[in-house]
Parts: C-alpha cells; structure tokens; sequence
C-alpha cells in the first residue's frame, strides 16, 4: 500500500440491520473497498421492538465481514457507533481552559445540561470555535453517555473480538459524512433527518448557529407496524410493502371493529412530521433562527416511499436523501441496500482523530 494511505473501517449496528464501510483515505480523497449490511430480522427470529439480543448481533457482524473476506479482529483502525437513550450531545458556551480543567469543567457541565441516569458517565467533547456575541467565550459541543451504556457496547464487541478505535454518536457519525462532501449555507440551516429503525434524529447544522440534534421516537419500525396493524401483515411482508409500495399500498385494509386497537388515531407521517415541527419551533424559540433551508434525509428510512414529498409539501423546502458515497471512488460492485443507510457508517470512516 503507497506511503500515506490509511483503511478505515465504519461499523454501524442498528436495531434494524448492521452497516458496514472499508474506505481508504488519501489526503481528502476517499476510495470505497467495501460496503455492505446485514438485516437483524431474517425470519428466522421474531421481530422484536425492544431490539436485537447480542446473540443475533455477533453472528450478522461476523458474516459481514466474512462477506468482504476480512477478519474483524486485524482491522487495525475500526469505528462503531454506541446507541442508546442515555447519550447525548449538546452545544454550550464556556470559557476557555487549559486541557485538564477544561475535561474536569466539561464533566460537570454534562450533569447539568444533558438528563442520563444518575450513574457515572462518560463525556467528550470538541470546540467548535469562538462565540460570536461573547469575546470571552467559546463554542463547546458536549457528548454524554452513561458509563454502562458505553461499556455495554465494548462488552457486545468483544465478544466478535472487535477492539475498536473511536467510538461515536449517530447524530456526530452523520454530521461528519455530510460536512466532508457539503459546504453549508453562509445563512440559515440544513435539517439532517436521520430516520433509523426505532427512532429519528433530528440534527441541525448552521455555519454560524448553533449545533442541535434532538431524537423523536417516530422511526421505520414504526410505519412498519401501522402497515402490519391496517393490513393484517408479518412483519416481513409489511416490511416488503413499505419498501415497494409506500405507506398507502394497493391492500385491502383489516377491520378492527368497535374493540380494535389502533397504532394512532393519526396518520403516522403527520405524527413524524409533527415531531420534526415541533422540534423545529423549540429551535426558534431557543435562538431565534427560523431559516431552515434544505431537508436532508438518512438513515434506513431515507428512501421510503412518500417521505420526501410529504415533507417537501409540509415544510415548503427542498428535501433530498443524502448519498454518502457520490464522491468517492467506488473499487466495488454495487451493495446491498441504498446509500443513504450508509451514511453514519462512512461518517465514522472518514472522521479524523
């Protein structure tokens, strides 16, 4: 391999399926070698909302990588992400210290910004720069997590024998992925909307406003649900209907008579895009800044069928799914699934120290 060159692996295991990216970095130029993912439900295992046990996980990540015939134990720079309700990421204003107070402050402004469970926690965090109004403060992103939500995680990788290297949040993952190959607006905001399978993060980047990420529980297991509940499916098949026929399929609807439950009494878009409005009324209130300029979908719920022109219709903006992939040099064939899965996976690939 030429001097210089560095090969990079992204590990991306959701509640839905595990993602996965092998990109060599050459300066700023990015060489895709492999990608690829695995679902967690094949049939084989009943779906179940509360998630994947690790005894589903470690045989699908293995496989993966058998897939790409390497072995998950020689990666010598592998990223993963750790996913849980209690992490957290904030921006705040603080002053500048040296190193070792600064990690010492950073700790006790977690605790009192960011809500976790009480127990000990783990906390990064980055400078983002100067703040523009206080000459005597800086812009600081915050990043919180229990410390048995983050030792759970190591605890999963283990047992496949990964030791990885750099361990991130989604919301940062896919942050990172979009600002390498985007520019943002000199005014105003892009709403990165990153529709996972049991959730949805909402993530808004400014180049002079401030960083927000905000989950909402309205994700694809969910439409796949309200498709199963109106339509009488598995959850495979609804699943299938979701991704070729969209939200209002050609299916003859399940009477639930007088006594039947219903997921919702609302639409379940109108429910997401009720969640991504109030989210986006919070952030005025907050800073004052109401121009959101584009709409950036995700995650495994970006190309779902009728997501983009409803929110195109409701919001009155540009709304695109987010293709991590087209400006990198593609070694392979096309993989499974489409780009935008890829993305926290590719953002942690290409994320430097």
């Amino acid at each position: 391999m030429a001097f210089g060159k560095k090969v990079r692996v992204g590990l991306d295991i959701g509640y839905h399926s595990v993602k996965t990216v092998v990109v060599e970095v050459s300066a700023n130029r990015y060489r895709l070698l492999h990608h690829g993912i695995r679902p967690l439900w094949d049939g084989s295992t009943q779906y179940d909302p509360d998630g994947p046990k690790r005894s589903q996980i470690g045989p699908v990540v293995v496989d993966l990588f058998r897939s790409f015939k390497l072995s998950p134990r020689k990666q010598k720079d592998l990223r993963s992400l750790v996913d849980s309700p209690q992490i957290a990421a904030k921006e705040i204003s603080a002053i500048p210290l040296q190193e070792k107070e600064m990690a010492s402050a950073m700790l006790l402004e977690a605790r009192k910004h960011i809500p976790l469970d009480g127990s000990e926690t783990q906390v990064d965090y980055q400078i983002l720069g100067d703040h523009l109004e206080e000459s005597d403060q800086v812009r600081v992103l915050i990043v919180a997590s229990s410390k048995k939500a983050f030792e759970s995680h190591l605890g999963l990788l283990r047992e496949v024998d990964i030791r990885p290297t750099i361990v991130d949040v989604e919301s940062l993952a896919v942050s990172n992925a979009y600002l390498a190959f985007n520019d943002l607006p000199e005014e105003g905001l892009v709403v990165l909307l990153d529709v996972g399978c049991r959730k949805t993060s909402i993530t808004l980047l400014g180049r002079k406003d401030m960083f927000f990420t905000r989950d909402v529980s309205v994700g694809g297991a969910v439409f796949t649900e309200d498709l199963m509940e109106k339509y009488g499916l598995k959850f495979l098949e609804a699943e299938k209907v979701k991704a070729e026929q969209g939200l209002e399929p050609d299916l003859e609807r399940v009477d639930a008579g007088e006594g039947g439950l219903r997921l919702a009494s609302k639409n379940v878009l109108d429910r997401f895009g009720d969640e991504v409005n109030r989210t986006l009324r919070y952030y005025v209130k907050e800073t004052g800044q109401s121009q959101f300029n584009k709409f950036v979908l995700v995650g495994g719920g970006a190309a779902m069928k009728d997501l983009q022109a409803y929110l195109e219709k409701k919001f009155r903006a540009d709304v695109e799914a987010f293709d991590p992939f087209a400006q990198m040099e593609m070694v392979e064939g096309n993989g499974d699934g489409h780009p935008a899965q890829y993305t926290a996976a590719v953002g942690l690939a290409i994320r430097e120290h």
